[in-house]
């Protein structure tokens, strides 16, 4: 092979690599244009992140004691506004502060964009508006696969080194707060439902959705009463201080 036609199939071989992620870049969801704003919001966000999150939900968002946010099966059904509510209410029952009072909405965006920007999986369908189901009939489901990591009442997992909870234990933090008031003004119906039907993938939770290959396999009906049960739960108590 002569040298020309070797650096023409070094190249194309050296390109090949480059491509897809470019490519998972630009066609991301939610994709931003990366311009000079775009960059100055990034930068402050990961400062922010750093400084604010990353004692709780680790340096790069893996998770410590509170829960990995840098999951592609997260990250495809939260919704950018779905992550700034969380940052605005927090999760007072788990010790998570209500960043809207400490920080400006500006800030707040920052870090949504920051951690959106995590994401290079296609955005997953969220169903919009309000899932109608049957709470008494989610309430027999919720008690049977979901308690046992959420908690009776939705008050999830104990706090503990290690995610206090044996299947958690393995995965180092424990279940959410499902009856938490910030989880209720944060997550719509949909993002509830789409994450009973996708799980979260290097978590402990679960698939439930048909054919989903999950541990216990649920209809759509089936899900959709338990995201009605857990609309009906009273909010938890704030934790101590």
């Amino acid at each position: 092979m002569g040298l020309k036609r070797f650096k023409t199939v070094a190249l194309i071989v050296a390109f090949s690599f480059v491509l897809p992620v470019s490519a998972a870049l630009a066609g991301a969801p939610n994709t931003f244009t990366r311009d000079t704003r775009w960059n100055d919001t990034y930068s402050k966000g990961m400062k922010l992140f750093k400084e604010r999150c990353a004692v709780c939900h680790g340096e790069n968002g893996e998770g410590k004691i509170g829960l990995p946010l840098n999951l592609q099966s997260f990250l495809t059904v939260a919704s950018k506004d779905y992550i700034k509510k969380t940052i605005v209410y927090g999760r007072p029952s788990r010790g998570m502060p209500e960043f809207g009072k400490l920080l400006k909405p500006e800030e707040i965006d920052a870090i949504a964009t920051y951690v959106k920007a995590w994401q290079y999986e296609p955005s997953k369908a969220v169903e919009e508006g309000v899932v109608v189901g049957d709470p008494f009939e989610g309430a027999k489901w919720y008690k049977g696969i979901c308690a046992n990591c959420h908690g009776r009442k939705g008050e999830g997992g104990p706090q503990v080194g290690g995610g206090g909870h044996v299947i958690a234990s393995f995965a180092g933090f424990s279940a959410p707060a499902l009856a938490d008031p910030g989880f209720q003004k944060s997550a719509t119906d949909g993002f509830i439902k789409a994450t009973l039907m996708y799980g979260r993938i290097g978590t402990p939770m679960s698939s439930y959705l048909k054919g989903g290959q999950g541990t216990v396999e649920l209809t759509e009906e089936d899900i959709n009463d338990i995201v009605a049960y857990i609309r009906t739960m009273p909010p938890v108590k704030a934790a101590s201080k």
